[in-house]
């Protein structure tokens, strides 16, 4: 927020310090609500990580992390909603309401930085489990984790100095001059978290396109995968919002209403989206009535990823082999043809939703579980 031209200001009304118009409580209900939708999720994936799977794994600590730097932004948008006037006109503003209000806002700019990044890397390294060993799935997840950190790293710097002293950024009477323009690059760090974000939710769409699926786990991977777009959609307007508050009005407290709803719902979806794949396992275990446990394999407590086999690949509990190129166990083991996603039989003769073989893009084979390959987004 910087000072329009006094030929503005001169149109101003007369301002309202005790009794202004405000925008009312949605921003904080907005805020309240989906960040306790998103610390719900995360206690439940850390639950099945940790009690069900039996093991927990970078990515969900990660995950935390984004979840805490979560909870600072929603915290510094209800402070400044309620204390600093984010809820009225700018004219309705103290000098000191518009100063402290320049030092929480970029607060928050780092806050959701940090947190839309740390999210997206904690999905990223949980593909990591589910992809092959040189396969280009995963030499393009290790690609996008750089893109993410570096993304970070310098919009984080730019952030912090594009102000010297930094103290410039929330002193509005100096009409900013040790500043450069602060619309670009806010700007640009939008559009890179959006397209971030699309890389993400697009990233292992090729490896289930050359699954082989009954029509029930096509339509729950099509579910799955549909929370991601929330998070793109999110970003996409919370971008017009960042442009119009710059670019189009004077009054950005008042605009900026738009810009802090759109702000909590990307971050908050952001963690919501990394943990509601881990649910399917929590429904799972609760509908085996807490034995699914116990049909994950052997992948040392992390679901049956089965780490310790040539491969990555764990073994077909029926015919004790590893899958490979074009193995798919026995006949009674084989469900679908060898390119795709194929299930294998449980030692009772059931199948067992437990154990899937992953394609890759090459089309080489690897068994992992359910609760491994879930997509995140």
């Amino acid at each position: 927020m910087r000072l329009p031209p006094a030929e503005i200001r001169a149109q101003w009304p007369t301002p309202n310090y005790t009794n202004p118009t405000t925008r009312g409580p949605g921003v904080i209900i907005v805020e309240l609500f989906t960040l306790a939708i998103a610390i719900v999720c995360l206690v439940l994936r850390l639950y099945v990580r940790m009690r069900i799977i039996g093991k927990s794994g970078l990515d969900d600590w990660i995950m935390v992390a984004s979840m805490f730097f979560a909870i600072g932004v929603s915290i510094c948008v209800i402070l400044a909603t309620k204390f600093y006037g984010w809820d009225r006109h700018i004219w309705d503003l103290t000098l000191p309401q518009m100063i402290q209000g320049r030092q929480i806002s970029i607060a928050i700019q780092a806050l959701f930085l940090l947190s839309s990044s740390l999210a997206k890397v904690s999905i990223l390294v949980s593909y990591l489990r589910i992809a092959p060993r040189d396969s280009k799935f995963r030499r393009l997840t290790n690609l996008s984790i750089i893109l993410v950190v570096l993304g970070c790293v310098a919009h984080f710097i730019v952030l912090w100095a594009q102000c010297l002293p930094t103290s410039s950024y929330w002193d509005i009477l100096n009409n900013h001059r040790d500043c450069i323009p602060e619309g670009p690059p806010l700007l640009i760090q939008s559009i890179m978290t959006v397209l971030t974000d699309f890389i993400v939710w697009v990233l292992p769409l090729p490896t289930f396109f050359h699954a082989r699926l009954p029509f029930s786990q096509r339509l729950a991977l099509i579910v799955l995968f549909s929370f991601g777009l929330f998070v793109v959609f999110a970003g996409s307007l919370r971008t017009y919002w960042i442009y119009y508050v710059i670019e189009k009005t004077y009054d950005p407290t008042w605009e900026g209403f738009n810009l802090w709803i759109w702000t909590a719902l990307e971050a908050h979806l952001g963690v919501i989206c990394g943990c509601v794949p881990w649910l399917k396992s929590l429904v799972t275990f609760k509908k085996t009535g807490g034995t699914s446990s116990a049909r994950t394999g052997t992948g040392g407590g992390t679901g049956g990823m089965g780490s310790n086999m040539p491969g990555g690949g764990s073994k077909n509990r029926v015919s004790g082999k590893t899958p490979g190129d074009g193995y798919l166990g026995s006949p009674t083991d084989r469900k679908f043809p060898s390119r795709g996603i194929h299930t294998l039989t449980d030692i009772d003769g059931e199948r067992s939703d437990d154990d899937i073989a992953m394609a890759s893009y090459d089309g080489s084979h690897r068994t992992s579980s359910t609760a491994e390959i879930t997509p995140k987004f």
